[in-house]
């Protein structure tokens, strides 16, 4: 019985980490992009974007539906809307085809995360709870690793549409897998019932939620930003590299993520508090993007160190779903993360694009030879400091605003 819990998260986690494939590879192929739908790097970061409008729109409501329905038939369901917004994506000509297809799979993927999470609060004690969410993260990151090079050689020898469609015939598979092996915990329907007509409301009308989770948003952007969209072509000017050695910094900060998320839950564990993880985090992350943005002189291999040191110490953003959920009655945890995520993915879809219109603001005129639009290396560096920015902002804002106190430490 004790591994059936894990075989069901498991297979959460797997589709997660899929979905993290999906949402990361425009980085990858950015250049590609603009080249071939014919964009400059504002509409190319509207395209990218476009997985979040639908991620975010659904966060709440696939809370309250993973809270309701379980995560068996919601993740199987949705691993299928991956694959038809995958090829959908890949058969595009226009940029207006290519939105809808990451439109639906920004919609595929909005239960991903938050049915880790419910799984974890359903199957496993509450003191497993920051472990769970911290395995989660883990395993989103694993697969923004896989969409660097990995898809970088696909696309590279087979083309990028070509790469898009291998994904969604791995989705396929994936779907009969968790149908297969997940199950859903029995609940009292009427229960259920009579928390969901209230819970958005509770979970809402605490400030500290609010608090936290613009704060995990902040947190964020180096994986919504920067590795799933900007990073590669940042490097590549940077270094003059290919798009394959490119992404090796991407995934250093998955790696980095990947290492520091169970030890960011042991601190929180130690420490009993995950809003100070969260705040000790904001600090180190905003030192060692600075340095990587800013420092002229660092080669690409010290490069390389600095960013997985950065997404380990930023591996303690996960943390601001435990926070909430330790906020909340336990059956309100699926709409908790749901209205958490919700904020977080806002990031995605303000940053990405600000991130574009910098480099549109303080381009010099200069053309490619495909035609596409020229940035040089202080163009990216001036739109990459938004990054340590906000994550002193999101100190600040844990200083003054973040202080109450956790269940937890009433307890």
């Amino acid at each position: 019985m004790k591994l059936r819990p894990w075989l069901i998260w498991g297979c959460a986690g797997l589709f997660y980490l899929y979905e993290m494939i999906l949402r990361a590879s425009p980085g990858v192929i950015a250049k590609d992009l603009m080249s071939d739908l014919g964009v400059a790097s504002t509409a190319l970061g509207v395209l990218s974007s476009f997985y979040y409008y639908s991620y975010v729109a659904l966060q709440i409501p696939c809370g309250v539906i993973v809270d309701r329905l379980g995560p068996r038939r919601v993740v199987t369901y949705s691993t299928l809307l991956c694959v038809i917004g995958s090829i959908l994506f890949a058969y595009s000509d226009s940029l207006w085809g290519a939105q809808i297809g990451r439109f639906l799979i920004g919609a595929g993927s909005a239960c991903a995360f938050l049915s880790c999470l419910k799984i974890g609060s359903e199957w496993f004690v509450p003191a497993q709870f920051a472990m769970i969410a911290g395995l989660t993260n883990m395993m989103g990151t694993v697969g923004g690793m896989v969409s660097g090079p990995p898809f970088a050689v696909l696309s590279n020898s087979f083309g990028w549409r070509q790469a898009t469609l291998l994904a969604a015939m791995a989705g396929v598979v994936l779907a009969i897998i968790c149908w297969m092996v997940m199950r859903d915990k029995q609940q009292d329907s009427t229960e259920s019932e009579e928390s969901l007509s209230q819970g958005l409301g509770r979970v809402a009308r605490d400030p500290f939620n609010w608090i936290v989770a613009a704060v995990g948003g902040l947190m964020y952007i180096p994986i919504s930003a920067f590795c799933e969209l900007w990073a590669v072509p940042f490097l590549m000017e940077k270094y003059q590299i290919s798009n394959e050695i490119a992404s090796r910094a991407s995934i250093m900060v998955y790696l980095g993520i990947a290492v520091g998320s169970p030890l960011a839950a042991r601190l929180s564990n130690y420490l009993n508090n995950p809003v100070r993880v969260m705040g000790l985090s904001s600090l180190a992350t905003a030192g060692l993007f600075m340095a990587a943005v800013r420092f002229d002189s660092i080669t690409y291999n010290f490069m390389l160190l600095v960013l997985f040191l950065a997404g380990m110490t930023n591996a303690g953003q996960v943390m601001c779903f435990a926070a909430i959920k330790e906020n909340v009655p336990n059956r309100l945890s699926g709409t908790a993360v749901g209205f958490t995520n919700a904020i977080v993915m806002m990031s995605g879809i303000i940053f990405q694009p600000l991130l574009g219109v910098l480099l549109d603001m303080v381009w010099q005129g200069q053309l490619n030879d495909d035609g596409s639009r020229y940035y040089g290396t202080e163009a990216y560096q001036t739109a990459m400091m938004t990054i340590p920015l906000c994550f002193v902002v999101g100190w600040i804002m844990l200083h003054f605003g973040g202080r109450k106190q956790m269940v937890c430490d009433n307890a």
